[in-house]
């Protein structure tokens, strides 16, 4: 019988939690959660990209996506554009305020990286990257 503590699913689980609470701690002054900061920060760098393709970005149901976005646009931090080619697509876009703080957050990001590879060093944080892409293109695979 194994330990439950040594399941590799529950430590992931169990860690992004934690790691999760933490940084929305630093996000609540902007008035949005570490799922929505990581959609916005997206949207920043790929300006333009279709709610389809945040999902598959994200690995998140298209439901779950259009949800976050029709928030971040009720809360004025993302516009919907008719695509110029698909007239049924909307492509995403953050607002020229959400620009703004996006840049303010991104020493946030950044300090995170560091801290983590100040924990367990800039190796181990390298190989942890590695391992998870394995484990994430696995699972991806599993369902093609």
């Amino acid at each position: 019988m194994s330990d439950i503590k040594n399941h590799i699913l529950l430590q992931l689980k169990l860690t992004k939690n934690i790691m999760e609470n933490e940084h929305n701690k630093y996000l609540k002054p902007y008035g949005i959660s570490n799922e929505q900061g990581l959609l916005l920060k997206l949207v920043y760098e790929m300006p333009g990209l279709s709610q389809t393709q945040i999902a598959e970005e994200l690995h998140k149901d298209k439901t779950t996506i259009t949800r976050m976005i029709n928030t971040l646009i009720k809360k004025d931090k993302l516009m919907r554009k008719s695509s110029l080619e698909d007239k049924r697509v909307f492509e995403i876009y953050v607002t020229e305020k959400t620009k703004e703080n996006v840049k303010k957050l991104t020493p946030v990001f950044e300090k995170q990286k560091k801290d983590l590879e100040d924990i367990i060093g800039e190796s181990d944080y390298n190989t942890t990257i590695k391992v998870l892409e394995k484990i994430k293109k696995y699972y991806l695979e599993l369902n093609q």
